[in-house]
């Protein structure tokens, strides 16, 4: 029976059914590329979970395993347990996280992995309200897996993805003036992320993922608003609150300034952990908006010296790709 405020039980009400929704994403049985991923990985860094997301869970299916690198975030207890060096330590505290490339031998071929580190006391905070840029909210809020690890830390990572969707559907709510429907609450919040992000994405991008993640939107928006601490009403497909959202497209246009800044941090820091890192962003760039950068090999040999200098010549022809266009 449920006890305390009206306001508590609603909130109460809306983890469950996140958390609910979390776990059935969970559910099914990995594709066997994936699974042998996460084993080697989980065996990498034992008594640590896994989140499995982004290319390898949506593609995977349709493309040769060896062909794509899957995307992983380990979560562990602590720093301490994670690394034994204390110069790692400091950098994923920071500038989270810390990427590193991983491959592992397979029926399938050489099967590859980026994977990003974090422990669950900060991966908690960074998904939370108390973090502003969208990096790690708007992206944990999308449909993820959760593998390994014990019962405990299990639920504290569901209620973390928790608390990341309401963060993302709160402030995407506060780009709208009157009613909206989860699919175009998440057009809009995905769209913003991806500018604040300064990410490669192409205008069909957000609807395309939408798609592919069939339910998820409409399923857990109303949930997620109600978890964030906003009173709605849902009339059919539209969602309709009952105060407004706090406004937040001024606090998203700061987004875009400080994610140029955390772009450009994360990519020269990326350079030192993660092996042959600036052609791999490359390639992410060329695969989702078509502009081939065409590093150069003084930038694969001086990666921190060229970053800088690719990231300059991709503005360019982004620009210029926009005016063709």
């Amino acid at each position: 029976m449920q006890v305390g405020p009206p306001e508590t039980q609603a909130r109460d009400a809306a983890l469950s059914a996140l958390r609910e929704r979390i776990r059935a994403v969970s559910a099914p049985p990995l594709n066997e590329p994936a699974q042998l991923l996460l084993d080697a990985l989980l065996a990498k860094h034992p008594g640590a979970s896994a989140l499995f997301y982004g290319s390898g869970a949506s593609v995977a299916r349709a493309e040769d395993p060896a062909s794509i690198i899957f995307d992983f975030y380990i979560i562990g207890d602590s720093y301490d347990a994670l690394y034994a060096s204390g110069a790692m330590k400091l950098a994923n505290r920071l500038v989270p996280p810390n990427v590193f490339y991983f491959e592992t031998p397979s029926p399938f071929g050489t099967l590859r992995a980026k994977y990003a580190v974090l422990s669950i006391n900060h991966f908690e905070k960074l998904v939370s309200e108390e973090t502003f840029h969208s990096y790690f909210w708007a992206r944990f809020a999308q449909p993820c897996r959760v593998h390994g690890g014990s019962a405990e830390m299990t639920a504290r990572i569901e209620t973390a993805l928790a608390s990341a969707i309401a963060t993302f559907c709160k402030r995407a709510a506060g780009l709208f003036d009157g009613p909206f429907t989860a699919r175009e609450l998440w057009l809009a919040g995905l769209g913003v992320s991806y500018k604040a992000e300064l990410r490669a994405e192409d205008a069909t991008r957000a609807a395309k993922l939408i798609e592919s993640y069939g339910d998820w939107a409409v399923s857990v928006t109303a949930p997620a608003l109600i978890y964030a601490g906003l009173d709605i009403d849902v009339e059919g497909a539209v969602i309709r609150p009952k105060q407004t959202p706090p406004q937040t497209a001024r606090a998203w246009r700061l987004r875009g300034v400080q994610g140029a800044f955390l772009s450009v941090l994360r990519l020269l820091k990326g350079t030192q952990t993660f092996k042959g890192g600036i052609d791999y962003i490359a390639w992410k760039i060329k695969r989702h908006s078509g502009v081939d950068l065409q590093i150069t090999d003084w930038e694969r040999r001086h990666p921190m010296l060229g970053a800088p200098g690719a990231a300059l010549r991709y503005y360019r022809l982004r620009a210029q790709t926009n005016r063709n266009a």
